[in-house]
């Protein structure tokens, strides 16, 4: 599963020579097809104004700008990286409660949130009969903070913490870079994990720069991207 910081370096290659060099058109497939673009730029219009990945606007979703490059990196359906917050002794966290978490073995950033969803039990603090995290070349891990805008703690190249000056939108007040006004939102304790690219209903704010601090666990706005170490 793709490290958040795989993911940056998808992106920042995008923004090169090598790639687009532009803002990657939005995937607005309101089906969460895959290979999409939206006609129009800056905005992702009527959600069956779409072009196929094999028509020049298509080729607009590519990180290449053409169909050799990388697809539905910009809304579409949010992307789970492994990119995960620490807790206090510098260990992942598995999620936010025992409801909504990653399955992974570890604590939890937030036992007493959301006491209103079934089955949310604030006395369990770790998940303890999961699966254990992997060896930790294959997920980045960022210190622990209980605000999501302490940027600082990122990893050079994850295409997050270095995408300021940051600002509030004034669309819906949540906090962008200065990166196509992609939304940034850095993990903590009660969003532990970071998603990527956005998804359709983000519109704006969705993009190969964005990220989000999501809980951990599976949802159908939610997907992830199988990469090959070789």
């Amino acid at each position: 599963m793709m490290k958040n910081t795989e993911w940056g370096a998808v992106a920042y290659l995008s923004h090169s020579k090598y790639g687009i060099n532009y803002e990657i058109r939005i995937n607005n497939n309101n089906s969460f097809k895959t290979g999409y673009a939206a006609t129009t730029e800056n905005g992702i219009g009527s959600t069956t104004d779409v072009a196929m990945w094999n028509t020049p606007t298509g080729y607009l979703a590519s990180t290449t700008g053409n169909i050799t490059g990388v697809y539905d990196m910009s809304g579409g359906a949010h992307e789970l990286v492994m990119g995960v917050q620490a807790d206090e002794s510098g260990q992942p966290l598995s999620g936010r409660h025992n409801i909504y978490n990653s399955g992974f073995n570890g604590k939890l950033g937030c036992p007493t949130c959301d006491p209103s969803v079934s089955g949310v039990d604030s006395s369990i603090t770790k998940i303890i009969d999961g699966m254990n995290f992997p060896d930790s070349k294959y997920y980045d891990i960022y210190k622990y903070d209980e605000v999501n805008t302490s940027r600082k703690r990122r990893i050079l190249g994850d295409a997050a913490g270095e995408l300021g000056p940051f600002k509030i939108s004034s669309i819906n007040n949540s906090p962008i870079s200065s990166w196509y006004s992609d939304n940034a939102y850095f993990v903590y304790n009660i969003n532990p994990w970071i998603s990527r690219g956005g998804y359709i209903n983000n519109q704006n704010n969705a993009g190969v720069f964005y990220y989000g601090a999501h809980v951990g666990h599976a949802s159908n706005t939610s997907s992830f991207r199988i990469i090959f170490a070789i």
